[in-house]
């Protein structure tokens, strides 16, 4: 895969103290949708705007198919759209906003006109076209916010929280739109903290927490150290973690247990006698499991 983005000891300090990204390394490839991932203050969005040219870094670099950030923002600015959280476009109707932004990018009328309907369309907000901005739900609006990248097919699309406010059907529309973007070449980057649009969309995931970059790679290969399957146990009793502790990789939430280890069914016995176990339940490990792990929720 062609390197599109070269991102080198990134770091950013805001002038109240707060270090928001620490020395982060990551290459982004060609046609790829990236997913970075972590919780709220995990310093996706601030890695987002160095990206785009609206913040500069403290230390190191950022390479955009040959542009520096620090030094060639017109020219980065021209390759980017960007979805961000709340929503940029207000006081003005719904496709007259859309159409404006996409005349900016040069995009011929009766093409742009088709986008536009189509995107409305599959997003069922055709009939808000007409509509102020402001006056509609939070769930639409974010969902004009996602029609403006996707009409402009970037280069290089960014997307702040895509779904958020947008409810579970419209959370699937986003989705397939996003995707669709691969098929017009732009590469795409997602920030989230949401599991299940991780695992949805990525081709690979990077997990950023407190400004770190934790892991990187497709979700097979984050969740390869922690083997296939995983055994939650239910508890009545806390001493049972210190008797299962040496038995694996484990993450403790209330009265449940999940263990992990590449000798399941030789242990799985051995649990069921243990005083204070309700009941045990094997599962395939998940992209959670792999953030929990990696942001402190293991115990081990």
């Amino acid at each position: 895969m062609r390197e599109i983005i070269n991102i080198q000891n990134l770091t950013k300090m805001y002038k109240n103290g707060v270090r928001a990204l620490k020395g982060l390394n990551l290459r982004v490839y060609e046609n790829e949708i990236l997913v970075i991932l972590g919780p709220n203050g995990a310093g996706k969005t601030t890695l987002l705007y160095i990206i785009s040219t609206i913040l500069k870094p403290t230390e190191g670099s950022v390479n955009i198919m040959g542009y520096d950030v620090t030094k060639d923002s017109g020219k980065i600015r021209e390759l980017l759209g960007f979805a961000f959280t709340e929503i940029t476009l207000f006081n003005t109707t719904v496709y007259k906003a859309l159409w404006a932004h996409g005349r900016i990018y040069d995009i011929p009328k009766n093409e742009l006109r088709q986008r536009i309907l189509d995107c409305l369309t599959e997003l069922d907000i055709i009939d808000k076209a007409n509509s102020i901005i402001w006056e509609l739900s939070s769930g639409q609006r974010k969902r004009v916010e996602i029609c403006k990248v996707i009409i402009q097919r970037p280069k290089i699309a960014i997307f702040d929280e895509p779904t958020i406010t947008v409810d579970i059907d419209g959370k699937h529309k986003v989705w397939s739109l996003i995707k669709n973007l691969k098929k017009y070449g732009s590469t795409v980057i997602i920030a989230t903290n949401d599991i299940y649009e991780a695992e949805y969309l990525a081709d690979r995931v990077a997990i950023l927490n407190k400004g770190e970059l934790l892991a990187v790679g497709s979700i097979d290969e984050l969740k390869k150290p922690l083997g296939s399957e995983v055994l939650e146990l239910e508890i009545s009793d806390a001493s049972v973690i210190s008797n299962i502790s040496h038995l694996g990789r484990i993450i403790v939430s209330g009265n449940y247990i999940r263990l992990y280890s590449d000798k399941l069914l030789d242990i799985i016995k051995e649990i069921s006698t243990l005083n204070g176990v309700i009941s045990i339940r094997k599962l395939n490990v998940t992209l959670d499991d792999v953030f929990l792990m990696l942001t402190g929720g293991v115990k081990q």
